[in-house]
């Protein structure tokens, strides 16, 4: 009896041990499954992020021949708005010739107080109407941006008058574009 109680004894352990093996089996099947919905939540998540950081910058204004810009290490893209354009000749608003510059300066006559270059601020203004009537359902949608090119060599003076004549004009936003620095 002793070797048979052991014998039905150790059977039943074994066979209960069977039990608990196949359970546990089970067990470990269902939890070491992929969980392909949260590896597609990751993969989305770093999809949305990589869309967001990634930018394609295009710029769509062109260098004028005349001109020779500055240098910097910005890393700021460039954004559209109004173009200027000034070399050492003459300044241009939407490659259009606006005012002559005569050995190195503005001429008197486009002067108004020796800071307001008139026939600037004339151009300045139709282009903000224009943009005001464009837009006519959102009166503040007008942004004042200009993304000037001024050539590297003109003299601050010129700069000063052509700032003041947009800030009067309602372009208090400037840009200046510049030549990205090579590194190295």
């Amino acid at each position: 009896m002793a070797g048979g109680g052991g014998g039905g004894g150790g059977g039943s352990i074994s066979h209960h041990g069977g039990k608990h093996t196949q359970k546990s089996r089970k067990r470990q099947h269902v939890s070491t499954g992929l969980m392909l919905a949260s590896m597609l939540d990751i993969l989305m998540a770093i999809l949305f992020f990589l869309m967001k950081n990634y930018s394609q910058v295009q710029s769509d204004f062109n260098i004028g021949k005349d001109i020779s810009l500055p240098y910097s290490s910005s890393v700021t893209p460039p954004v559209n708005a109004l173009q200027m354009v000034v070399t050492q000749k003459a300044i241009m608003v939407d490659q259009e010739k606006v005012v002559d510059i005569v050995n190195g300066d503005i001429p008197k006559e486009d002067l108004v107080q020796g800071l307001l270059v008139k026939p600037l601020a004339l151009k300045l203004k139709k282009q903000k109407d224009r943009n005001i009537v464009q837009n006519d359902v959102d009166k503040k949608s007008f942004a004042g941006m200009i993304v000037m090119q001024a050539d590297k060599a003109l003299q601050f003076n010129v700069l000063k008058k052509i700032l003041y004549t947009a800030q009067l004009s309602d372009f208090v936003t400037l840009k200046l574009a510049v030549l990205k620095k090579e590194e190295g």
